[in-house]
């Protein structure tokens, strides 16, 4: 346990709320009981219509409050408060949470013993079943060439209990936006979470930019938060779909160098198109037109995604063959689907 003195760095908890009433009780609570000090908690809230804000006046009034008129999304809503934010670790939390006591300290651990670890994440395990990792977050983030996205713990729809098989503290891709622990001046200098993508794969963006620049992510599994996952939108829901499509062909657009980009997006379209044809077969048509207003998006945006493009480019301070040794180099989908490599140890190859 990291112990309470003066030298700690002051961490700046920042819980993102969207009518999240149902959640916040238990959330603020074991907040509360964290051991971890100094840190602040601070509750930005994305124009919340259900009491949500006047709950944590009467019950919690030394929580702080930022509060917009409108609606910002994930990344928005987190670049506006991280400029009032205090400490000099940042923890970029969801509503839909409860903490161990102790979940801060082995990530403050980490923190302490590398002044090159950017970000990293606790072991993430489901609010419900509490002994299954999460979807979102698991113990661990990954990305394959192509860029979809796996966990150690969850690949696809796979969810493994947690029997300890993933608690080393090792580098990952990337740190689950549901419980990002990250420096502010790393956050700052790479730029932050980018506002255009607004929901989803924004965490992956931005530590694929952290690598580029030289920094580390890792995992800090002694620490654990349960997570129900899809309580701002459900896998289920078409924009959840539209935004992980869309998103994550954004992301390759601007942060592979030209080399590594064109066959891993000319693979990606592939693969796309497979989905196009085969969601109508199993009758989940909305997949289908989820990833036609995705390639509608970026065809049309195809200025902004060069800016930047440019931006991240000009960024960077490491190739990519140094920079992007954990992403794996194989295809997840023909691994998952045609070889039934269904769990992390299954799938990367022996001392990846």
């Amino acid at each position: 346990m990291v112990s309470s003195t003066r030298q700690n760095p002051l961490v700046s908890i920042i819980v993102l709320n969207y009518d999240g009433l149902p959640f916040l009780p238990r959330c603020l609570e074991t907040l509360a009981a964290t051991r971890y000090r100094p840190a602040e908690i601070i509750v930005v809230d994305n124009a919340s219509k259900d009491g949500s804000l006047s709950y944590i006046r009467q019950n919690f009034p030394e929580v702080r409050i930022i509060a917009f008129d409108k609606n910002w999304g994930y990344s928005g809503a987190y670049n506006r408060a991280i400029a009032c934010a205090s400490g000099e670790i940042l923890v970029l939390l969801n509503f839909d949470v409860e903490v161990e006591p102790d979940w801060l300290d082995h990530a403050l651990e980490l923190f302490a013993a590398d002044a090159r670890l950017a970000a990293c994440q606790p072991k993430l395990r489901g609010l419900k079943e509490r002994q299954r990792f999460e979807y979102a977050g698991a113990c661990g983030g990954f990305l394959d060439r192509y860029g979809y996205p796996f966990t150690r713990g969850r690949v696809f729809d796979v969810l493994e209990p947690d029997a300890g098989q993933y608690d080393d503290a090792r580098e990952c891709f990337w740190a689950t936006g549901a419980a990002l622990i990250i420096r502010k001046a790393a956050y700052l200098e790479v730029g932050g979470l980018d506002d255009t993508f607004f929901l989803h794969m924004e965490e992956i963006d931005l530590c694929w930019r952290l690598h580029l620049c030289g920094w580390k992510v890792r995992v800090a599994p002694r620490g654990v938060v349960y997570h129900y996952s899809g309580a701002a939108l459900s896998s289920e829901r078409f924009l959840k779909i539209y935004y992980n499509q869309r998103n994550s062909l954004m992301m390759l657009m601007k942060n592979y160098s030209f080399g590594w980009l064109v066959p891993s997006l000319g693979g990606r379209f592939l693969f796309d198109l497979v989905t196009l044809v085969s969601s109508p077969l199993r009758r989940e048509p909305k997949r289908s037109v989820a990833v036609i207003a995705a390639y509608i998006w970026i065809l049309s945006h195809l200025w902004l995604l060069l800016k930047k493009r440019r931006e991240v480019q000009r960024l960077r301070s490491l190739p990519d063959r140094q920079a992007l040794t954990s992403i794996l180099p194989k295809s997840l989908v023909i691994a998952y689907f045609l070889r039934k490599k269904k769990t992390f140890k299954n799938l990367v190859p022996a001392g990846w």
